[in-house]
């Protein structure tokens, strides 16, 4: 973009006018020359936070560090953050790309790709799909990357940050490397988790990481271990002293005003080097000799108040250079000639005057020649002042002729950098213009698994459609805002988080309003979706109900689909199986495998697949476990053969978990692995690092690893309630509880179970309801209270008959017999569990039906003949 630097960062910028003799900071520059020694010796990676306030210094000493390194074969790579930018995916990765490579929009794509092929490929040794990730990254069109499109956001920007840190490996291989980033407390949320990453590799890097950040910065590298913390302080007086003389080359001020120098710059460096400068530009003084002079009385010298007072008398003195600093402050930390020239405020000869006066005084840098040269303020809090004091319809004007120039002479921006185009139009409050350039920013974000970065986009088109007044283009784009940050909230924070139906039911609100019907079901099923994972299963059923009238009322059995499959699996959270299997037949008849092959896109899930997870679970608790093997079966051949990366991954955890009821570790195993290899392929962490997590827990339990198991068990299940899940959770408590107890640990399983079925009884759920009251009573049977056991399994059978749960009621009739038998009342047992024995028409192979039998045989003093 014309308003970002060809310079490097303000290091590069620090070096390009004369800068007096750095103060103060020798132990702080030590300590980092330390660390790069140990770099170049141990060629091991090490990394360093400079902290400090404003003006405090961190930009001098870290470029006093690239001065000390430069004469060791240092490889210097250069990284600026911006204000501007802190929603900008790998913002000054990019800038970073487009300035050593001397990239230009307006070049030819085949010489933009030879450069990156030779910097990645030749210099880098990285393969050609590796620079096929970085030409996605810089926007520049590589029909070669086409493949990039059938892998998922999440995966591209996993592997992006892969390719980035090889990078950095690479050039650290040829040489000991200095890594400067500087200003990360305005870093993207996508750089910052770049550099998280890159820190937990540095250990093999023979790279210095070296970080500037105000202290108000909080990320998790604050904290880590291996990076290495240096705060700045301020000065004592003795260094403001000595800054003092440096500014002055040595002739000494009038008597008594370096003491009020000193006193009013509080030991802020830059403060007291700029208020020096201000006050020797003054024209207060002149010299004699050796020594300044007041020109006047010493009561008309005016020293200015603050940092920001000091900084606007400097730029106050020459009117067109203060009018080219506020112009260059709308634009933003760095704005380029050609810019500011074809803004023509003023001639060419007052705007290179205006330049070079800005530039003498310090208060700004060139880098390149006009016409590309590009200015630098100094120091943001430079471009603070020019802006603070523009009138806030000049602001507003300027943001807008920005806005426009950029739209008329670079028409590129809108695809290339929405968001900035969207700050403009924002800032000039043209927010009609600006909230559909919020929307692309967030598409063009979502697109490269920015999620922080696309939620806040998206955020800021909704705030600015709040300044709109009513009309139907707005609300139509309201719908589209959040049609968009619906799925990103998702990703970002789980279906069940709060904010998800915060902004989905206005937009169900809008789209009935203006009938926009493409828009029903994308928001229908995520409402009915996000009210049953936070557990309401009522109001889930609800919309589930909103979504067959809706479909009746429209003629659309791919609604309609959608309305069965919601209702279906609410009926099955609430214990309802029969009416569970009543909407599932429903979907089951409507489906058309290849008519509705697009649905999946809509919501990551196939309706086919959606109803299958749940109609393989009550299949198997109505007793049917054979109809429940062949409904897996004919689930995971349709997943397989869409090949949705999603769906498949759904159903071989959520949906294998028939096999925990049948206790078939092995089978739940593989499905389990399957998934994992999927998930972290296609970049899936909802199912990757939360069901899968679950799903091998519980195959380790039944395979009786009862350690791992709760390992596993304790992490999924705390991963998933983080997300604001609910539904699903107790049921896998009470398994941690049966691990619990197996493992010898009765109190503690006891504990676990009573809290489970307290949850359960308090809420609406009721699937599991009767297998977990089973556990209790198993539980309490282990802890020596039998009559108490009694009641629970008793409980759990008048559950499962009221449900009409023929394995919950198998299982709790086999656990009830033998807790009577071991009591002496053995015709109790035979006559409780001869009838739910005999029902059983199919499954006879099952884990449950097969130690029932084995039980009746038992009680009968019939040997069992296996």
């Amino acid at each position: 973009m014309l308003d970002v630097s060809r310079a490097e960062s303000r290091f590069e910028a620090a070096t390009q006018h004369h800068l007096t003799p750095i103060v103060g900071r020798n132990t702080e520059i030590s300590a980092l020359v330390d660390s790069w020694l140990q770099v170049s010796e141990k060629q091991t990676g090490r990394a360093v936070l400079l902290r400090g306030e404003p003006g405090i210094g961190k930009s001098r000493t870290a470029s006093a560090l690239r001065e000390r390194t430069r004469g060791d074969g240092c490889r210097t790579h250069l990284f600026q953050c911006s204000p501007f930018f802190v929603n900008s995916a790998f913002y000054p990765i990019r800038t970073y790309f487009e300035r050593a490579l001397e990239l230009d929009r307006d070049s030819d794509i085949g010489v933009r790709l030879d450069k990156l092929e030779t910097r990645v490929i030749d210099r880098l040794g990285l393969a050609r799909a590796d620079m096929h990730l970085i030409a996605a990254l810089l926007s520049i069109p590589d029909q070669k990357r086409d493949d990039l499109s059938f892998v998922s956001p999440k995966l591209v920007k996993e592997e992006t940050m892969r390719v980035l840190i090889e990078c950095v490996r690479a050039e650290a291989r040829a040489g000991s490397t200095l890594l400067l980033f500087e200003d990360v407390h305005w870093a993207d949320p996508s750089t910052l988790d770049l550099l998280e990453r890159f820190v937990e590799q540095l250990q093999d890097i023979p790279a210095l990481l070296v970080i500037t950040a105000r202290p108000e910065f909080n990320s998790p590298l604050t904290s880590h271990p291996a990076v290495a913390v240096i705060d700045l302080t301020r000065f004592t007086s003795a260094q403001s002293g000595s800054l003092v003389a440096n500014v002055v080359g040595g002739k000494a001020l009038p008597p008594g005003l370096v003491a009020q120098i000193i006193a009013r710059t509080d030991g802020v460096p830059l403060f007291v080097e700029e208020l020096t400068k201000s006050i020797l530009e003054s024209g207060d003084l002149i010299i004699e000799g050796d020594h300044y002079a007041y020109a006047g009385s010493s009561a008309n010298v005016t020293i200015p108040e603050t940092l920001r007072d000091s900084l606007m008398a400097r730029l106050d003195r020459v009117a067109v250079s203060k009018e080219i600093a506020q112009v260059g402050s709308v634009i933003g930390r760095e704005f380029s000639y050609e810019l500011s020239a074809a803004l023509e405020l003023m001639s060419e000869d007052a705007l290179n005057k205006g330049l070079q006066h800005l530039t003498s005084s310090g208060l700004a840098s060139c880098h390149g020649e006009i016409p590309n040269a590009v200015y630098t303020f100094s120091h943001a809090l430079v471009q603070d002042a020019a802006y603070d004091s523009l009138l806030k319809s000049r602001r507003k004007q300027l943001h807008g002729d920005i806005a426009h120039l950029l739209e008329e002479r670079w028409p590129e921006t809108r695809e290339a950098a929405p968001e900035l185009l969207a700050y403009h139009y924002s800032s000039a409050e043209q927010f009609r213009v600006a909230a559909p350039l919020w929307l692309r920013a967030g598409e063009v974000a979502i697109q490269r698994f920015a999620i922080p970065e696309a939620i806040t986009h998206l955020r800021t088109g909704m705030s600015a459609l709040s300044k709109l007044r009513p009309s139907k283009a707005r609300d139509r784009m309201e719908i589209s805002l959040r049609t968009a940050l619906g799925p990103a909230l998702v990703a970002q924070l789980g279906w069940a988080h709060a904010e998800v139906s915060q902004t989905l039911e206005p937009a169900w609100r809008l789209a009935q309003s203006l009938k926009q019907t493409t828009a029903y079901l994308p928001i229908l099923n995520a409402l009915s979706v996000h009210y049953m994972t936070a557990g309401q299963l009522a109001e889930s059923l609800r919309w589930a109900d909103r979504i067959s009238k809706t479909s009746a009322e429209l003629g659309d059995d791919s609604l309609e689909i959608f309305g069965h499959r919601a209702a279906s699996a609410c009926h099955y959270w609430l214990g309802e199986f029969a009416a569970a299997q009543r909407s599932g037949d429903q979907a089951h008849r409507l489906y058309d495998p290849e008519r509705h092959w697009d649905l999946a896109a809509l919501t990551n899930i196939d309706p086919f697949t959606g109803e299958s997870i749940y109609r393989v679970q009550f299949l198997w608790m109505m007793g049917y476990p054979d109809r429940a093997r062949a409904a897996s079966h004919a689930m995971e051949a349709n997943a397989r053969r869409r090949g949705h990366p999603f769906d498949l991954a759904l159903a071989l955890t959520l949906g294998a978990q028939l096999f925990d009821y049948l206790c078939d570790f092995d089978a739940l195993m593989q499905r389990t692995e399957e998934a994992a290899n999927i998930s972290n392929e296609r970049g899936i962490p909802l199912l990757g690092e939360i069901m899968v997590e679950i799903s091998r827990g519980v195959a380790l339990l039944r395979a009786g690893l009862l350690t791992d198991a709760l390992t596993q068990l304790d992490q999924g299940i705390e991963r998933l309630m983080r997300t604001g899940h609910r539904i699903w959770i107790w049921y896998l408590r009470s398994l941690q509880a049966e691990a619990l107890a197996l493992a010898g640990d009765v109190e503690r399983a006891w504990t676990l179970i009573e809290e489970c079925v307290t949850r359960v009884e308090a809420g609406e759920e009721r699937s599991h309801y009767a297998e977990v009251l089973r556990l209790s009573g198993w539980i309490l049977s282990l802890r020596g209270e039998s009559h108490q056991a009694a009641i629970a399994l008793r409980k759990a059978l008048a559950v499962a008959r009221d449900q009409q749960a023929k394995s919950w009621e198998l299982r709790a009739a086999t656990t009830l017999a033998r807790l009577l038998a071991s009591c002496g009342d053995r015709a109790e047992a035979l006559a409780l569990l001869i009838p739910i024995h005999g029902w059983f028409t199919e499954g006879r192979d099952t884990k449950d039906v097969k130690e029932a039998g084995q039980l009746l045989l038992e009680l009968r003093n019939v040997p069992c003949s296996c």
